[in-house]
């Protein structure tokens, strides 16, 4: 039995830095099965987007072999539809596949491990409630972006007015409106931070929620996900940072300093196009790297979460089909 999992049923409630060094135990355990199914879910993806892309351009073709430049314009439209399809089915692939990871992270740390083969069994009946997922998630990120810009409008604008005015009177205008300036567009920022990490942190586990738990669907795995983080903003964030602190110098490497030469390069230049296509496939490696970090920390998180409200003896939830296997 891998050893990680040999320890799972001794956790107890975790800090923020056993919950990354037991996730980075349980990467670096079954590195080529977590890596393997990293690989397969962006590939699906990858494919998703190429088939938008072909569906675009073979049928814009046709309409303007058909009818010109209208014809193109009306066959690229359709093509937008049409090729939605193979998007669609990728990216539900995608956090399907992506979700597997912290569903076998979980299974080892209560001693009930899974093959890889065996949790995408269980995972695959569930294809089109990953998609709405993925689509109920975006729809909450922008909600909270517009509710937290317009409280930041409000409160960074009212603010800003009355310290423009109160400094303009006590020192002069051009201080006075300089300085309301500058205290409502960092309240204003600060308000609309505060409010997309506090969503984003509340529904970090939904689809790891999705991938475990049998009974749930899209929006209940949500609702779950806001129930088990209720008390737990601060140490997510905590977590977030040291996560992505581990994985800065990978991404330092193949996303940040290629990006930094492709802003200094011509743009109509060989070495631009051959610096494109390297910086294209280092992204796309080092997210199949960084990945299954990121879902070995929610599946560890989940873990904590649940022993915290429902204690440790959390498998054996008798009521939970499909935990007993």
């Amino acid at each position: 039995m891998n050893p990680s999992a040999q320890q799972g049923n001794q956790l107890g409630p975790l800090n923020p830095g056993d919950v990354v060094s037991a996730a980075l135990r349980l990467y670096k355990d079954r590195f080529k099965t977590f890596f393997r199914l990293a690989v397969l879910a962006t590939l699906w993806l990858v494919a998703g987007i190429i088939g938008l892309g072909l569906a675009i351009a073979l049928l814009a073709g046709i309409g303007a072999a058909i009818g010109g430049d209208i014809g193109a314009v009306l066959g690229g439209l359709v093509g937008l539809l049409v090729g939605f399809v193979p998007l669609l089915y990728g990216s539900a692939k995608y956090y399907a596949l992506s979700s597997v990871v912290g569903r076998l992270c979980f299974r080892d740390l209560i001693n009930q491990p899974e093959t890889s083969l065996e949790a995408q069994r269980q995972v695959a009946p569930k294809l089109g409630q990953f998609l709405l997922l993925g689509f109920l998630l975006m729809l909450a990120y922008i909600a909270a972006y517009l509710v937290g810009s317009l409280l930041a409008l409000i409160a960074g604008g009212g603010v800003g007015f009355l310290t423009a005015g109160i400094l303009s009177a006590l020192i002069n205008q051009a201080v006075g409106g300089v300085m309301g300036i500058l205290l409502g567009v960092l309240l204003g920022l600060g308000i609309l931070l505060v409010a997309l990490i506090w969503v984003a942190s509340r529904l970090f586990i939904a689809e790891v929620v999705l991938a475990i738990e049998p009974q749930q669907d899209a929006s209940s795995s949500m609702s779950r996900s806001w129930e088990l983080t209720q008390t737990a903003i601060l140490r997510i964030q905590v977590i977030f940072l040291a996560t992505f602190l581990i994985q800065l110098p990978l991404l330092s490497v193949t996303n940040y300093i290629p990006s930094i030469l492709l802003e200094l390069l011509p743009v109509d230049g060989i070495v631009y196009a051959i610096t494109f296509a390297l910086s294209l496939v280092l992204s796309l490696v080092s997210s199949m790297v960084v990945l299954p970090l990121w879902q070995a920390v929610k599946g560890v998180l989940y873990y904590d979460l649940r022993s915290r409200r429902e204690g440790l003896d959390l498998a054996l939830r008798a009521d939970e089909p499909g935990i007993h296997e």
